[in-house]
């Protein structure tokens, strides 16, 4: 997708996001989808790997002879690596295939963003595609890396000095340090796409703060647990794209210009000038004047000349 330019004629702008407003919102499914379930399955894939006990290392270390050619704990665990290699792997590349869609989906927000306001910058147009593309490669070569470095331990004696020296230049050491870049750059991108969309009036200040939010997570977070923000903005981005939004599209995506949202000030004052008109009482009408209860039994002459004389 290439960067695209403010046009001089909104409409074109609006035509070209006719064309590929499906395919985001399509995108924007499967990067919902593949995020957050192969991360539930990896999770549930792992969670059977059996654990180190601490009692077996600090034996060790008392063992005699030196530690390092003692036998490592650690030949369980990439026995289960090996075996529910399939698993590891496949979970990895569903992620992997979520986090590319993701790219497309977003890099279609910032299309429209850019062509609304020329003031978003050009460079980070391209930061949540390169970040979302690097950390999908980084995130499956890491599951290919551990399930190789898991073969070469049990193809190795292995003793402490073995498991020592695996990784160290393999897959697994290269994909980690590369995960970390990646997800920064893809958190920058995204924040700057949600802020400038939501000052566009593209987006909702909900869905452009849950965006902010959704992107900080991914930094602070990443293969930690599961992606529940980040998987429900980019549902609420799906709803968007197919024009499901509650409430309809904010104007921007119809009008092609941007379009602000009205600031927390104005609102309340409009809100108010509102209640102001309402509570006015109608032009041209007058208080009808009281009248004095006219006693029992009086004629009503008789209570007109009292009156007068009172007057």
């Amino acid at each position: 997708m290439a960067v695209p330019e403010t046009p001089q004629d909104p409409q074109q702008q609006l035509d070209w996001e006719a064309r590929h407003r499906m395919r985001a919102a399509l995108a924007a499914a499967i990067a919902a989808i593949g995020i957050l379930a192969g991360q539930i399955i990896e999770q549930a894939v792992i969670s059977g790997a059996p654990k180190l006990p601490l009692l077996d290392g600090l034996q060790k270390l008392a063992a005699p002879g030196s530690v390092l050619e003692q036998k490592a704990g650690q030949v369980a665990v990439a026995q289960f690596l090996d075996d529910n290699a399939l698993g590891i792997i496949g979970s990895r590349a569903i992620t992997a295939i979520g986090y590319f869609a993701l790219a497309y989906a977003v890099t279609f927000l910032a299309a429209a963003t850019r062509a609304r306001r020329p003031q978003f910058a050009r460079w980070a147009f391209y930061l949540p595609i390169v970040g979302a593309v690097l950390f999908g490669v980084a995130w499956i070569a890491w599951g290919f890396g551990r399930v190789a470095d898991a073969r070469e331990l049990l193809d190795s004696p292995g003793t402490i000095a073995d498991v020592q020296d695996i990784g160290d230049t393999g897959i697994s050491r290269a994909s980690e340090v590369l995960l970390g870049p990646a997800a920064l750059v893809l958190t920058v991108g995204m924040v700057l796409v949600s802020l400038n969309a939501m000052r566009a009036g593209l987006l909702t200040r909900f869905m452009g703060a849950l965006g902010m939010v959704a992107a900080a997570l991914q930094v602070i977070q990443y293969g930690a647990g599961i992606p529940l923000v980040l998987a429900a903005w980019l549902v609420g981005l799906t709803a968007l794209y197919l024009g499901r939004r509650p409430g309809g599209d904010p104007p921007a995506w119809s009008t092609g210009r941007e379009e602000p949202w009205p600031s927390a000030r104005a609102v309340a004052e409009a809100r108010k000038a509102e209640q102001e008109k309402e509570a006015e009482p109608a032009a041209g009408t007058a208080a009808e004047p009281q009248r004095e209860p006219v006693p029992a039994g009086a004629h009503p002459a008789t209570s007109k000349r009292k009156r007068k004389r009172r007057s």
